[in-house]
């Protein structure tokens, strides 16, 4: 039995599984064990002997105490109410824009997302007060939907972010140096799709001359919403600039990001009760178990695939091929935004990172500004069918939209992501500037 019926058969177990409707850490983990156990019965492999070792190793390296950390304090701040100061104060100060409360909604998401690095809290936080606003000023509802579901997906881009930590982690690649790779991207995807809602909006305003504005702003008006932004700014400041001028590690900068939370939620908003307190501490360890069982399960798929030296085979079959390095570029995008349609973001960066790894370095393309590039195309795929976790949200929290109306309106920011994808790609300096000047 040769290697490659080995590997064939273990990718058709995990496949299966997962048309099966099984968890994916299931499909990875029996797809592993299977080619593993197969290697060492017919090819008299040591595989199964350092399993053990294996999963065990793999949930307990100390750069992955910065998730729960994260995790945690995203908890904190989807439960204090920050996102509502934080979306009513910018949005009063944009409204004289065309689209001005669209584009609010996406500087709340951005900013929000640098406080929680959860995609779907950002959506359910912000969209619960964003979309019936926009809706009740006239705003077209696909505008308004998909102005609530792409800008939440920036929190897996913009730092701190769950999932470069999990890509540091299987890449060995340095998380602080990927936190701030992330800064500028995200601005970028954010930047794209203000001008996106300011176009769309100046035409359309024109053409129906619709009313969105309220009444102008006083000075004073202007100067006690600034100052109303103290809190998030503050906690968004005193972790990634932690992290920026090297005087904490991510680990650290997460633990200051939780104290600064929880002292934001006990004494600004008061809302902090001693059941709210526990509910944070246990959805966050419910997420960083789903996320650390997925890593058990990709570690061992990782281990069988290694065992085999799939990943080198792969990236000597891409070098054999004679091909420029950007249409090669280009194909490995690709695949990666279809295989985001079906797997969740946390999944995919798990089992692609390790088979691409051995490409991306025989091609002598950074694991960093490749790492970038993999979480942006996540953005996209977390907002593309079926999987589209923040499509779903959004459908759960409101009743004024169905999904035929989310979907229509999240395609064009789609396209708008995709658009900055092939910038990050062609001009990989917006990604690299900032981690080459890191102390």
């Amino acid at each position: 039995m040769s290697l490659t019926f080995i590997v064939i058969l273990s990718i058709l177990v995990a496949l299966i599984l997962l048309f099966l409707g099984s968890p994916v850490f299931v499909c990875l983990g029996l797809a592993g064990v299977t080619g593993i156990f197969l290697n060492d019965i017919l090819l008299g492999g040591v595989g199964v002997s350092v399993l053990q070792t294996t999963v065990f190793g793999s949930v307990s390296k100390t750069t992955l105490v910065a998730a729960p950390l994260f995790i945690l304090m995203g908890e904190i701040i989807f439960r204090s109410g920050i996102g509502a100061d934080l979306y009513t104060g910018i949005s009063r100060l944009l409204h004289r824009l065309p689209g001005g409360l669209a584009i609010a909604t996406v500087a709340a998401s951005t900013i929000f997302g640098a406080m929680c690095g959860v995609s779907i809290a950002a959506v359910a936080t912000i969209g619960v007060i964003a979309l019936p606003e926009m809706l009740k000023r006239g705003y077209d509802p696909k505008l308004a939907a998909g102005s609530v579901c792409a800008p939440g997906a920036l929190a897996m881009l913009v730092p701190p972010s769950l999932l470069f930590i999990l890509y540091g982690e299987v890449s060995g690649t340095s998380v602080a140096k990927l936190f701030t790779a992330g800064f500028f991207p995200g601005l970028l995807l954010a930047l794209l799709m203000c001008a996106y809602i300011l176009v769309h909006e100046t035409i359309s305003t024109s053409k129906n001359k619709i009313k969105k504005d309220v009444e102008p702003l006083t000075i004073n008006e202007i100067t006690r919403l600034i100052f109303g932004l103290w809190s998030p700014l503050l906690l968004i400041g005193a972790v990634l600039l932690s992290i920026y001028v090297g005087i904490a590690t991510p680990t650290e900068s997460a633990a200051i990001g939780v104290f600064g939370a929880y002292l934001i939620a006990f004494f600004k908003y008061r809302n902090m009760d001693w059941h709210t307190f526990t509910g944070t501490l246990q959805q966050a360890a419910r997420i960083t178990s789903t996320i650390l069982i997925v890593l058990v399960g990709a570690s061992v798929f990782t281990q069988f695939l290694n065992l085999l030296r799939v990943p080198d085979a792969c990236a000597g079959y891409v070098i054999s091929l004679d091909i420029s390095p950007w249409v090669t570029m280009l194909m490995i995008q690709v695949m990666l935004l279809f295989l985001g349609m079906f797997i969740d973001g946390a999944s995919m960066v798990l089992i692609t990172t390790p088979i691409l790894l051995p490409t991306m370095l025989a091609l002598h393309w950074d694991p960093i500004w490749f790492g970038v590039l993999m979480i942006t195309n996540i953005n996209i795929a977390v907002i593309t069918p079926p999987v589209g976790l923040n499509l779903y949200t959004l459908a759960s929290i409101t009743q004024e939209v169905d999904m035929e109306t989310i979907l229509k309106g999240t395609l064009p920011y789609v396209v708008v992501e995709f658009i900055g994808l092939l910038i990050l790609i062609f001009f990989p300096q917006i990604s690299m500037w900032l981690p080459g000047i890191m102390q």
